[in-house]
């Protein structure tokens, strides 16, 4: 544990507490990273096992904070991916349609896809997406805000 809280700067904005050290994806946003019983793990989630135990199958460690670093337990709790999805939304930080990086279609794509009456797969092709993509879309569980 004193290992760990050796990479830990106490004095960070808003009352987080920073990890210092290694991060996740060349520590560009990424979370912090922190080898733990010979597993590369991430350092909220230790964090978390520290002061509360192990993490229930299917619960993920959120940040009350939004700070990918923070790992003072008190702005971490437990929640589903819907409630990350959901908390995700609340507060602003969702990127919905074409304005999302790794978007492949556009909202004009999406209408059109929605109208098209070929199959699953024809259209799929067309626009360089897998069919299940396209199912989603025409049943609004994908650009569901258009």
């Amino acid at each position: 544990m004193q290992r760990f809280w050796n990479k830990v700067n106490r004095d960070g904005p808003n009352g987080c507490w920073e990890w210092t050290a290694s991060c996740f994806h060349g520590g560009r946003g990424g979370y912090g990273g922190f080898l733990l019983d010979g597993k590369w793990r991430r350092a909220h989630r230790v964090s978390w096992m520290f002061e509360h135990g192990p993490i229930p199958a299917g619960l993920h460690v959120l940040h009350r904070c939004d700070n990918r670093r923070c790992v003072n337990p008190d702005h971490l709790w437990l929640g589903t991916h819907a409630d990350n999805m959901r908390d995700k939304a609340e507060k602003g930080r969702a990127q919905p349609g074409d304005s999302h990086p790794l978007a492949k279609l556009t909202e004009a794509a999406v209408l059109a896809i929605r109208s098209d009456k070929r199959t699953q797969t024809a259209i799929a092709a067309d626009y360089g997406v897998d069919s299940s993509t396209i199912s989603l879309i025409k049943n609004r569980k994908r650009w569901a805000h258009i």
